[in-house]
This record gives C-alpha cells, sequence and structure tokens, in this order.
C-alpha cells in the first residue's frame, strides 16, 4: 500500500478529482483509501489485488474518496467510475508512454488490467457505492 503523500502522489500523475478531495486533509483522505476492492473483501484480498494493480493505486485513492462522499445517483456511481478510468489512463500514459516501443508491452499488460478493474467496479459496484 501507498505510503507517501496520498495527495502529492495524485498531482504528480495530475489526476482528475472533485474539488472536495483536493481540499480534504491528507489525515481524511487516509482514513478513506482502502486499497484495491471492496469494503467487504478481507484485507489480505485487498492488499493482492492492490499489488496486482500497483501502478493505478493513486486511481483507487481518488475513487475510494469519490465512493466515501457518493451522492447514491447512479449518475454519480457512473461519473466515479468513468473517473477512476481516464486517471488511470493517464497514469498508464505517463509510466508508458507510446511513444516509446520498449514499454508497448508493458503498455498493453497494464491496459488489460485497467480495463478489468474499470469493468469489476461497473458491473460489481452498485452496492458499495450505495453503502
Amino acid at each position: 500500500m501507498v505510503t507517501e503523500n496520498l495527495k502529492e502522489l495524485c498531482k504528480k500523475y495530475r489526476l482528475d478529482a472533485t474539488p472536495a478531495f483536493w481540499a480534504a486533509t491528507e489525515t481524511q483522505i487516509k482514513c478513506i483509501y482502502n486499497g484495491a476492492g471492496p469494503d467487504w473483501l478481507p484485507r489480505w484480498g485487498r492488499d493482492i489485488l492492490t499489488a496486482f494493480l500497483d501502478i493505478f493505486q493513486p486511481a483507487f485513492i481518488v475513487h475510494d474518496f469519490d465512493f466515501d462522499k457518493s451522492n447514491k445517483t447512479i449518475s454519480g456511481f457512473n461519473a466515479a467510475n468513468n473517473r477512476m478510468l481516464f486517471n488511470m489512463l493517464k497514469i498508464l500514459n505517463k509510466t508508458y508512454p507510446l511513444t516509446n516501443p520498449l514499454k508497448w508491452k508493458s503498455y498493453c499488460r497494464w491496459l488489460l488490467r485497467a480495463m478489468i478493474a474499470y469493468y469489476a467496479v461497473k458491473k460489481g459496484g452498485w452496492s458499495a457505492w450505495m453503502d
């Protein structure tokens, strides 16, 4: 799990987040962020999932904040999930730019993981959104 300043990590990648996220304290954000995966997943399961999706942790920090501050609407749910995908793609493009052919294989591997994460949240995250 990320141990550095979470907001600084999100700034590093210039991630999209609500004004409330940027106004929140580091302590508030650390209390909300639980790694990749839903709250009902045991800690060990979230640890494995977080390691599998490691480079996308900054996107999950913002996503967890969005879920915690949810407005319980379908449009809010979709906006949070779309922001997570957009932020994962920002991280991916910064980490493995397509301008470097030597990084194409890694780019494709991480793109697949990003899409799996996005569809998992989109299809299975509604109950967590409502909690």
